[in-house]
């Protein structure tokens, strides 16, 4: 398959699953950006903004206001971190532990029947792609932390 076509492939999945998780989220009162630090914050419980910032690459203007919607939603819990009064740990509260749970379930459905449907075995896939996601990184200049979570990613 020549490269070319590689690109919009894998734009052509990226619009369709975020059209899917757009109309999911809506659901919720909250919006599309708001999935990416849910699901960081659900695998991370008690990480910074900072921290959480750095690794999905996200600015920390967009974090800040999606902070105090997923906050005033109720969804999220922001306490001083111990032994640091300039740094807040965020994690889930009892109905944002829902919504993730709720959020994952989902997505992992749609991404299931979507390779069941296309006869796709995920393992190698997945693989395949955690592989080319650690190539882009260092492609495009990321970080060493960039490339260590793609080797994570297992």
């Amino acid at each position: 398959m020549p490269s070319s076509r590689i690109g919009k492939y894998i734009s052509i999945l990226n619009r369709q699953s975020q059209k899917y998780l757009h109309h999911l989220v809506e659901q919720y009162g909250i919006g599309y950006s708001s999935y990416y630090f849910v699901m960081y914050i659900g695998s991370n419980p008690k990480c910074s903004q900072r921290e959480m910032c750095d690794s999905m690459a996200m600015d920390q203007a967009m974090a800040t206001r999606e902070m105090r919607r997923l906050e005033q939603c109720g969804y999220i819990i922001r306490e001083k971190r111990p032994g640091n009064a300039k740094t807040y740990e965020i994690s889930l509260s009892d109905s944002g532990q829902r919504l993730y749970r709720e959020l994952k379930n989902k997505l992992m459905e749609w991404w299931g029947e979507l390779l069941e449907e296309c006869a796709i075995d995920p393992e190698p896939f997945s693989e395949q792609l955690r592989i080319m996601a650690k190539a882009a990184y260092q492609k495009a200049g990321g970080t060493e932390s960039e490339g260590k979570r793609t080797e994570k990613m297992r």
